[in-house]
Parts: C-alpha cells; structure tokens; sequence
C-alpha cells in the first residue's frame, strides 16, 4: 500500500574488478577480498507492488552491487503480492526477502515492533532507535538463535489516515464508519475496534480501489502511496489526509542466515543504517506533495496519544502482538526527547 522508495549506494573500487582484481573495500566496512567466481549465490525474493520496474526493486540491484563486495552473488525474484513473498521465503524457496515490518511479524516480533501504533510519532526518534537496534549491540534481537534474520531495515514513511470527509478527524468522528483494514493485522483490527469503526477486510492490493470508489469512508497509508495508488482520487475536494502518524512503516530485509557468510547480516544492516537519511528525504518529497492535510488540535494529539499506550499495552498483554522490550525501548526513546511525558513516570511499557 505505498510506492517504494529508491536509494543510491556509495561507489566501491570497482575498476580493480573489471580488470580481473580481487575486490578491495566493501561499502560499509573493509571485507575479505573475494572473487566472483567463489562468491556464494542466494536468491532474494523482493515484493515491489510495481514488480521489476519498480523503485523497490531498482534499490535491491543496488544493495545487490555493495553485497558483491561482502562476498554474496545475489539473484532477485520481484513479487506483487507480498503474502507470495513471504510463503516462498518460509518454504524456503528463497534465501532472502524484502517485505515490511507488519508482514513480518510471524519472522521476528521484535523487528515488527517497531510499526507499534504511535510509538515513534517523528523520524528522528525512528532514527534513534535504528541506530543501535541495526549496530552490533542489536544483533542478539535481530538475529536470535533459531531463527531467521533481519539484516535490514529502511525507513517507509509515517502511517496516515485519509478521510472522505475532513469532518473524520476525531476518533468520535469515527464511530460506525467503514475503514479498509489490512486483514492479516491484529494490530490495526484491534484500533479499528477501539474507535468503534467498521473494520473491511483489504489487503495491500484492494484498499485504494476501495477507498476510491467509496466503498469505505477512510483508509491508512504512508505519503509515498498518494501518488501512486492515487489516493488523492478517493480524498477529492471533501477529504483529507489528518496529520497525525498513526505508526512508521518499515521496509525489513529477512534472511535464512545459514545461507550466507558469517557477518553478512551486519553489513547489510550497516548499509541500511547508512542510507536512512536518503530514504527518509523520499519519504518527505512524498509528503510535501500532499495538499489536502487535515489539522488536528494539540488536546486531542494529547488524547490520542494516551489511546495508542492503551492499544500498544492491549496489543502486548492480551494479543501478544508487540514485543515488550521493544516496546520499552521506544518508550525510553521518546522519554530522552521529551522528559515531561506522562507516560516517563508511568513507565507501563
């Protein structure tokens, strides 16, 4: 439900390899010097709703370069259907895959977390918490024993709601309208039930036709899917788009890691680190396109903000959705930025 993002790597000596020469410098640390003929193969299959010719999937051909230089020959497999993905990626038809957080969740909950429901309300508390969660303090959580692998994780733009009508915008507005709900997220089917609206069943390929023709009154995106889903269709002259993030999508690289050279993992999260920013500057070109926000007042940010701790709180202790040091971990976050929280002296999550 969003158009991807594009991302440029840093060069690598290549002219050394094309006369023959071992490669000498990865793009995120130095690496042993490989050829390519002992490089191993992996497939990495990547959901790009646009398929090959998408901007997702031109991002993976350049993590697929920098990934030469860390002794990995990578193949990509592009899918528009994410739930395809990710049962090739369990059958282990891939060795690799490129989803978001929220379809991850059944990988790694921790990793998932971090789209919890207003838990990083702006991207430089996002970016705080990547910072030691993709360093080698957070491997043990992103690479626990037994399990697969998160070797990266990019930034996907904040979550928004978009309304039919600008007169949505309060959660008592809310109450008894249609929201398409994505219904394969406990998450958001728990909020859609906690505002007491209407919950229809859509899936990453669905929701924007329903929201244009008005077969529900609301739906929920990041900015980068406006444009190329035109949902400004469905908002029109009478809707809108409330500026108030819901939650952070992320875009998670997960991989079988038996399958790739010890310490790939954290060179690819490095290199995910690294292009933050330049993700992040796609992300808000997408949101200075939109023209029709709606504002809310700061007493019902105030507001919703103690909704989303009670949902998180729901969502960690009855639904075991979210992962309760994650949790903590995002709480600490915004506690750093903003000691006066409530929620800093409550210390719940």
């Amino acid at each position: 439900m969003y158009r991807p993002l594009s991302y440029n790597h840093r060069p690598s000596l290549r002219s050394l390899f094309n006369m023959g020469m071992l490669t000498l410098i990865g793009l995120s640390s130095l690496s042993p010097s490989l050829s390519v003929a002992n490089a191993k193969e992996t497939k990495i299959c990547v959901y790009d709703p646009s398929g090959a010719n998408g901007d997702l999937f031109q991002m993976m051909k350049e993590y697929k370069g920098a990934a030469m230089d860390w002794g990995v020959k990578i193949t990509l497999k592009p899918y528009t259907d994410e739930k395809i993905a990710s049962e090739d990626f369990k059958a282990k038809q891939c060795d690799g895959v490129l989803m978001t957080g929220t379809r991850g969740r059944a990988l790694n909950r921790f990793s998932s977390t971090i789209e919890a429901m207003g838990a990083l309300p702006t991207y430089p508390l996002l970016k705080r918490v990547f910072k030691p969660l993709l360093s080698k303090k957070g491997s043990k959580l992103l690479n626990p024993k037994g399990s697969t692998e998160v070797a990266a994780m990019f930034p996907g733009g904040a979550v928004y709601l978009l309304v039919r009508d600008k007169k949505l915008n309060s959660v008592e507005a809310l109450a008894g309208k249609r929201i398409a709900t994505l219904d394969f997220d406990q998450a958001a089917k728990t909020m859609v039930s906690h505002v007491k609206a209407s919950m229809s069943a859509a899936d990453v390929s669905t929701f924007a036709g329903m929201f244009n023709n008005g077969s529900v009154d609301a739906a929920y995106a990041p900015a980068v899917a406006y444009k190329a889903l035109e949902l400004y269709k469905g908002v029109g002259k009478k809707g809108g788009v409330i500026r108030f993030p819901l939650a952070q999508m992320t875009l998670q690289l997960f991989i079988h890691s038996d399958r790739f050279p010890e310490g790939f993992g954290q060179k690819s999260r490095n290199y995910s680190y690294k292009h933050f920013d330049q993700a992040l500057k796609a992300v808000k070109r997408a949101e200075s396109d939109i023209k029709q926000w709606v504002e809310i007042s700061s007493d019902d940010q105030a507001r919703y903000e103690k909704m989303f701790q009670e949902v998180r709180l729901q969502l960690r202790d009855q639904h075991k959705v979210y992962h309760k040091k994650a949790l903590k971990i995002m709480r600490i976050a915004r506690c750093r930025a903003d000691g006066a929280r409530a929620e800093c002296a409550e210390k719940k999550e």
